[in-house]
């Protein structure tokens, strides 16, 4: 009888914490648990491997060969290569975390405008993709990077 009663409640135990654990999810489409934190995570060296425009897949995008790095210090860099021409360009500019470390600011210094930043929704971040949204009125942009 007793034994019956502690098999009952270590049933419902786990079942809570199971409950618990996927109600607690940061990212829409992230990992459920990780032991690197956000910071770790995201820094380091990526490329650009998918990239979705009004929910409609790109590639044509995707001949242009881009990678960006994002350093501990809060500065980052971004360039693309034109694989038809192997002509390269580089940026440099700064990121930052908010709204709880589910929103990455990037500003690039761009030569010809100065500063502009951008607003990015992190749907996934693991230590091999991440998945990025920006939303505005008239387009909906997706990437997904992976890991270099």
């Amino acid at each position: 009888m007793i034994y019956k009663g502690f098999c009952w409640k270590l049933y419902l135990g786990l079942c809570f914490l199971c409950l618990g654990m996927s109600s607690c999810q940061k990212y829409e489409d992230g990992p459920a648990i990780s032991f690197r934190s956000t910071l770790n995570r995201l820094v380091g060296y990526w490329r650009l491997d998918k990239w979705v425009e009004n929910n409609v897949e790109q590639p044509a995008q995707l001949k242009f060969e881009r990678k960006y790095g994002f350093a501990k210090d809060g500065t980052y860099y971004y360039s693309f290569k034109d694989t038809t021409n192997g002509m390269v360009i580089n940026f440099d500019g700064t990121w930052v975390m908010r709204k709880r470390n589910e929103q990455l600011v990037l500003g690039i210094n761009d030569p010809l405008f100065g500063m502009l930043y951008e607003v990015w929704d992190i749907t996934r971040l693991t230590n091999k993709e991440i998945w990025l949204e920006n939303v505005s009125p008239k387009k909906y942009v997706e990437w997904h990077l992976v890991v270099q």
